[in-house]
Order: C-alpha cells, then sequence, then structure tokens
C-alpha cells in the first residue's frame, strides 16, 4: 500500500507540474480573482486591492470580436452618408434624452474613420454604439433626407435601419457581461430606445434591464470605481443613471411591469449640468435638463411611495399628498419648461426645448393621472371612500387637460417623428381611462361627461392618422376604436352629434359630413395650444374598419401581446356595459 501509494502521489504532483498548469499572478489575477466571483464594485473585498495598480479592463480584443467588427464593417455607408446621419443624430434625435455628449462623441467619430483608414484596429464598442446610432437615427429622417438616402442606397429606410440593428446586435453578442464600459452602456440603451419607436415595447423593457445591469457592474449605480476619474466621466455616469431610473420608473409606473432597479435602496447623485455651459450664454439651461426634472419628480413621488408600490393600495390621504407634491414641482419648473406663463423666448435658437417641453409636460401629467385612475374605472354609485367623487372629477379634468398637452405633442412629431413612442402611449393610455369612465358611468352622471365622449372620439382621430406611421399606432386604435364603438352610451353621443349637425345645417341640399371631433375649448394647458381645439373641430375620422366580434378578440389578444400593463384594472370585462352583437357595425354605418 505505501509503494503503490508513494507512486500515485509521486504522479499527481507530476502530473500537477508538469501538465497543464494555469498561470496566474500580477495585477491581472488581484483584480479578477474579484471578477471571476462576481463581487460587485463597492463590496468589502475591493477595498483589499486598494494601493494595487488597477488592472486595465480594456484587454485585447478576441478573434471572435475581431471578426464580429469585420463583419459589422460592411453595414457602415460611405463617409458622406454616415456623416449625414451622424449630423441629423447630433443635431436633432439626440435631444430627446441626450443619451450621448456630442463634443466627445464626435471626437471619436473622427478618429475611428482615421482608424479604419490607417487599417488601425477599430474600437469594437465604439464601432456597436456608431451602429446604434445609425439605426436609431434613421428612423427619424426628414423628408429629403429619407429621399436622398434611399435614391444613393437603393433601399427604404426601414430596411436600412434593421440592417443597422441587426449588425449591431451581432457584435454586441460578441462581448462577454463581465467586461463592459461606457459605450456598451449608452449602446444598450440606444437598442432600447430603437426597440421602442419599433413598437416593441416589451423587447425594449428586458433591453432596458440588461442596461441597467452593465450599468451596475460599472458601479455607477452606488458611485463606486470614481476613484481617478476626471469631473467629465463622473457627470457622464451621472447622466446615464439618472436617464435609466427614468425609463425604469415610468415603464413601471404607467405600464405596472416591475422595477428594476431596486426602489429601496435606490443611489442618487443629480448631475450637475454645467458640462453644457458655454462662456457666451452662461445660464442656459442644460439640454438635459428636462430629464433631470423627471428623474426629480420621480424621486419625490417614489418618497410618498414607502413601500406600497401598487397605486390601487393607497388610502385617500396618500393620493392626496403625492398630487400635492406634484404641483409644488410644477411651481417649481424653470420658466422655459413652465405649463403657465412659459418663457419661449429661447426656442428659435435652440428648437429642442420645443420638444422637450412637450415631453415633460406629457410625462407630469400623465405622473399625475396615474394615481387617480382607479377612481375613473369603478362603478360611479359605488364609492370605496369618501372622495371618490372628488378624486373622479379630478381625474376626468386632468385627463381632458392631458388630451390637450398630447395634441400639442402629436402637432409637433407628425408625422415625421410620429415613431416616438410618447406620442402614441399619451394618447392612447389617457382615451382609454377616459373611454373606461364613460363605460363605468352606466348612471350618466360623471362630471364633463360630453366633453369626455368628445374628446376620446378626437384622440381616435388622432390614433387613426397614426395608424399610417407606427405599429403601435395602428393596434391602438383598432383595440380603442373597437371598445368605443361596442359602447351603447358613445353610439348615441354620436348620433345626437350627428343630428344636431344635420338641423344646424344652413343649406338644406347639402350633404352630410363624415363625423367631425368639436370638443369643448377647454382653459389651455400650455400656450402654444391655444389653436389645438380649433384644429379639433376641422379634422375628420375616416370610416374605421369595423367587422365582427372575433376581429375585436383577435385584435385584443394581438394588443394584450405587447403587454401593455395596468390594464386589467381599466377593464372589468364582466362588468361593463359593452355590447358587441352588432352595435359596432350600426354605428360604424353612420361613417359611410
Amino acid at each position: 500500500m505505501t509503494s503503490d501509494s508513494r507512486g500515485a502521489k509521486r504522479s499527481l504532483n507530476q502530473s500537477t507540474t508538469n501538465g497543464s498548469e494555469v498561470e496566474v499572478g500580477g495585477d491581472w489575477d488581484q483584480e479578477n480573482g474579484l471578477k471571476m466571483w462576481g463581487y460587485m464594485p463597492g463590496h468589502v473585498h475591493y477595498n483589499l486591492s486598494q494601493g494595487i495598480d488597477a488592472y486595465d479592463s480594456k484587454v485585447s480584443p478576441s478573434e471572435e470580436t475581431a471578426d464580429q467588427v469585420e463583419k459589422a464593417m460592411h453595414a457602415v455607408p460611405s463617409r458622406s452618408i454616415t456623416d449625414a446621419f451622424i449630423n441629423h443624430f447630433l443635431a436633432v434625435v439626440n435631444y430627446r434624452y441626450n443619451s450621448i455628449y456630442g463634443p466627445t462623441f464626435t471626437e471619436k467619430y473622427v478618429q475611428w474613420w482615421s482608424d479604419r483608414a490607417n487599417g488601425n484596429c477599430l474600437s469594437s464598442e465604439f464601432t456597436c454604439l456608431l451602429l446604434r446610432i445609425l439605426s436609431y437615427s434613421v428612423q427619424y429622417l426628414t423628408p429629403s433626407l429619407r429621399k436622398m438616402v434611399e435614391f444613393e442606397l437603393a433601399c427604404n429606410s426601414q430596411v436600412l435601419t434593421e440592417r443597422f440593428s441587426t449588425a449591431a446586435e451581432q457584435l454586441s453578442k460578441s462581448f462577454p457581461p463581465s467586461n463592459t464600459s461606457i459605450e456598451r452602456v449608452q449602446e444598450q440603451f440606444l437598442k432600447g430606445a430603437w426597440l421602442k419607436s419599433e413598437s416593441r415595447i416589451v423587447e425594449s423593457w428586458h433591453a432596458l434591464g440588461n442596461t441597467i445591469r452593465q450599468a451596475q457592474e460599472l458601479g455607477i449605480d452606488k458611485e463606486t470605481r470614481c476613484e481617478g476619474l476626471s469631473e467629465f466621466d463622473i457627470e457622464i455616469r451621472r447622466r446615464l443613471w439618472v436617464l435609466l431610473f427614468v425609463w425604469d420608473w415610468q415603464m413601471s409606473t404607467w405600464l405596472g411591469r416591475p422595477h428594476l432597479i431596486d426602489q429601496k435602496d435606490v443611489f442618487f447623485i443629480f448631475p450637475n449640468l454645467r458640462l453644457d455651459q458655454t462662456a457666451s450664454d452662461p445660464n442656459l439651461l442644460s439640454p438635459f435638463a428636462h430629464i433631470s426634472l423627471q428623474a426629480k419628480l420621480a424621486r419625490r413621488i417614489s418618497v410618498h411611495m414607502s413601500d406600497i408600490q401598487v397605486i390601487r393600495d393607497w388610502s385617500d390621504y396618500q393620493v392626496s399628498a403625492v398630487l400635492d407634491e406634484v404641483h409644488k414641482f410644477i411651481d417649481e419648473l424653470p420658466p422655459v419648461f413652465r405649463l403657465t406663463n412659459t418663457n419661449y423666448s429661447l426656442d428659435e435658437a435652440h428648437p429642442y426645448y420645443v420638444f422637450q417641453r412637450h415631453q415633460l409636460h406629457v410625462s407630469i401629467y400623465m405622473s399625475m393621472l396615474d394615481f387617480l385612475k382607479r377612481f375613473l374605472a369603478q362603478n360611479t354609485r359605488a364609492p370605496r371612500t369618501p372622495r371618490d367623487d372628488e378624486f373622479r372629477k379630478m381625474g376626468v379634468e386632468l385627463g381632458l387637460k392631458l388630451l390637450v398637452v398630447a395634441r400639442g405633442l402629436f402637432d409637433h412629431e407628425y408625422p415625421i417623428n410620429a415613431k416616438f413612442h410618447m406620442v402614441v402611449f399619451c394618447i392612447f393610455d389617457t382615451a382609454t381611462i377616459l373611454c373606461s369612465a364613460i363605460i363605468h358611468d352606466v348612471h350618466c352622471v360623471l362630471p364633463h361627461r360630453k366633453e369626455v365622449m368628445d374628446a376620446v372620439e378626437s384622440a381616435l382621430g388622432m390614433l387613426h392618422q397614426l395608424t399610417f406611421t407606427t405599429k403601435l399606432g395602428a393596434s391602438s386604435y383598432r383595440f380603442l376604436s373597437k371598445l368605443v364603438y361596442a359602447s351603447l352610451a358613445f353610439f348615441r353621443h354620436s348620433t345626437t352629434a350627428k343630428r344636431q349637425r344635420v338641423s344646424h345645417a344652413d343649406e338644406p341640399a347639402s350633404i352630410t359630413p363624415p363625423l367631425t371631433i368639436a370638443p369643448q375649448v377647454l382653459e389651455p394647458v400650455v400656450p402654444e395650444t391655444d389653436a389645438t381645439y380649433a384644429a379639433l373641430s376641422t379634422v375628420s375620422m375616416p370610416p374605421p374598419d369595423l367587422s365582427t366580434t372575433d376581429d375585436l378578440s383577435f385584435d385584443l389578444d394581438d394588443f394584450m401581446a405587447q403587454n401593455p400593463g395596468g390594464m386589467g384594472a381599466i377593464w372589468d370585462w364582466e362588468n361593463l356595459n359593452l355590447d358587441f352583437s352588432g352595435q359596432g357595425q350600426d354605428w360604424g354605418q353612420q361613417w359611410q
């Protein structure tokens, strides 16, 4: 036994020393010994490596990644066309979220083309980011730019944006999750933005989750691993985290999805927004301010939410408190973003303020309405709390104001930028809850009942126009129109409106026009919407494509596949006063 044992030990020792020995050592091992176990930045173990030279995370690209970069290069068009896309992105599209800091990106972009011309190794991360920017920029081309590009490249813009996205996705898959960077966080965010514009909301939410995890790998969420970073780098990290927080909070609150960022352990240092200051105008508001303001609104609301994440479980006091908090936030808005007495003097020199103002106002009103939806989606004669009627009236008036603001956003974006998801969502979501309020109002006691029905029909008109530009607009229109046309309340309202038009016709022989949308003029929320209701009265909706209840079921299933979230609280199918037995077809004949 002893001789065999000694022989076995010698054999084992020889195999471990002479075999495939794993060589470790140096700074690489000390840093990656933590990474391989998955310790996050900020963990106490990371303090043990202080004083040791930090490992450079920019490792040499693998052969697989290099091959993917080479393949991705074929998707990038000529320099002149690529320049046109990038200039359009930096001058227009980027101002939606400001996820990219233009001056730094431009420097890297010029260097990327220089490296390519000289045959140098190209950054795989920047190449992927470039492709994401190209795919997103093409979604929002101006008609003249689209015409030029489609002529030069002999393909339509939809094919082109999908080509860029596919190339970026293939390259992105070659990156290991353990080695990330700011550029990877940015390209993953732009992937989510692209998916939203393509009406792929669920996929966008999953992309957001991956983006958040990438940011957490860098310690952006906890301000860790910032030693040695410049003030500029820290500012960029803070902006990215604020942007991700806003997206997560809004998708969770508005769509009923789980929070991807732990709300109980969220950490925040807001960006100082001094990065965009210029010597000529040091007091100019940063282009990132509208995102930072949305994050501040979310944080102020979250303080009141505490451990109660489901809004329907809130007490009357909590609802009132959060609405008061939002009103305080509104009073503190900078002049360029105020809801009333707005300063428009900068709009001509800085046109991005116009869109950002619309976006911010819609976000504010949607956040407020979210806390009042449950009062609009219940029987008006079956109050659950003493303040139900008060909150219901507030919800109705807020919904009407929101549709005015939504009209302003629609008018500004349609048709060129109609793919922007909020254009469709704010119209559909608001009209849906108002439609629910009418259907639940079996005793016809809802405040502003006629104005609500007019506003819903106006929203249908906007959604119908969006059917030609976005898939989500088309499915939203079809979904909501089926519900509206199946409601006896809307049928009677439409019939009465038609009779009034006929009785007030100046010429008896004139042909009855299609149903027009003429809601009562409301107090404008912002001055640029003064002409909104005047325009609404001239908008006509063509006859919808109404068919059978089977089609409704198909549309409903197809629409719910988008998982808009929160619909269960709005539509209680068994208890609603809906009739799909043919009422919709009878109403539809009026539009013929």
